[in-house]
């Protein structure tokens, strides 16, 4: 999950972006990528079947450099299997400005560099989660991914400065964005309505980590304080194998984004050539349901939440047969939910401007 300032600066950007184009000598440029994504995801659960489409999905990514020192990146979600959410929230609107909901803009924000120092302003991704947020979008299984990961709410308005030491292996972060929990960013307040994270990202031999710690204004399930949301993500890298070991120190699920539980993740990744790649991922989460009964009109006549422990896991492999295409297969199995998914799909990673 990777990254101006509203949508009509945009246009302006591309503007500026044409003169960019012909001074490529000036170390400027862009890069426009158009990724589609088609999937067919058969969910069995409790002796019942429903065929979905899964992660189907339409992408754009577009960024570049304006100047040596100014970059921009601005990633959009067209389709989903669900599209009409990525516009609309039913009897209330467009939902662009949204910050509790997802929509078609992902992020778009500008970076400029000062030495070893950046600042980035615009819609930005909250600095956590660590290597499974990292990943595009595009690219991820949410099936095999964590219930934070699914339903948190992570791309937010704000600014970041970061540094990174002269030899690249360390960076620091320091992030204030809009807080998912308010309906429009920062309608609580600036102080109230708003989410402070602090990052670490580091690259030490065959050890890779990404660990950071963000401060949410909104209170826990039994009146807890604000809670702190802490994920250590590490990657060790061993030849062809990669092994990941994560823990967040908060739960989520669609019933309650941040529950007061923690997530274990880990993974085992083999990749013996540029061709092809088998990950073996699973977890342990809290996870929690409602079971609604409605009357004919939709009125809500009872409503029955469950909660407890879910642990999670299946087996990936991908296969790239030609430049810029992923076949891939996925089979995943919930034990909250009792369900068994599998998934057959293609990732097309359309490259129009380079």
């Amino acid at each position: 999950m990777k990254k101006i300032l509203a949508v009509c600066a945009a246009a302006m950007l591309c503007c500026s972006l044409v003169s960019a184009q012909e001074a490529d000598d000036a170390g400027t440029g862009v890069e426009l990528s158009v990724i589609p994504r088609l999937e067919l995801t058969p969910v069995f659960s409790e002796g019942t079947g429903n065929l979905t489409l899964g992660n189907s999905s339409l992408y754009s990514l577009f960024e570049g450099n304006i100047l040596d020192n100014l970059s921009f990146s601005i990633e959009n979600h067209w389709l989903s299997s669900s599209p009409k959410e990525l516009y609309v929230i039913d009897g209330e609107g467009a939902n662009i400005f949204r910050s509790d909901w997802t929509n078609w803009l992902d992020w778009a924000y500008l970076t400029l560099d000062i030495g070893n120092f950046s600042i980035t302003a615009g819609k930005d991704m909250i600095t956590t989660g660590g290597f499974e947020f990292d990943e595009y979008d595009f690219d991820v299984h949410p099936i095999l991914n964590s219930g934070l990961w699914n339903f948190f709410s992570c791309y937010q308005w704000g600014g970041k400065i970061a540094y990174t030491t002269e030899s690249g292996n360390t960076g620091l972060s320091l992030q204030y964005t809009a807080s998912p929990y308010g309906e429009r960013p920062f309608s609580e307040g600036f102080v109230n309505g708003g989410v402070m994270s602090l990052a670490w990202r580091g690259e030490y031999g065959h050890y890779r980590n990404i660990w950071s710690a963000s401060y949410l204004p909104v209170e826990m399930d039994g009146g807890n304080p604000s809670p702190m949301l802490i994920c250590l993500s590490n990657r060790f890298d061993a030849g062809d194998f990669t092994f990941g070991l994560d823990w967040y120190s908060r739960s989520g699920s669609e019933e309650t984004v941040l529950y007061d539980g923690s997530t274990w993740l880990a993974n085992i990744d083999y990749a013996p050539s540029d061709k092809f790649l088998l990950s073996l991922k699973g977890g342990k989460e809290k996870a929690g349901s409602t079971d609604i009964e409605t009357d004919s009109d939709g009125n809500i006549l009872s409503a029955h939440s469950t909660y407890g422990d879910n642990w999670f896991g299946g087996l990936t492999a991908s296969y790239f047969p030609v430049e810029n295409l992923r076949l891939h297969a996925v089979g995943a199995y919930s034990s909250f939910y009792k369900t068994v998914s599998l998934s057959v799909g293609a990732t097309y990673y359309l490259r129009l401007l380079k």
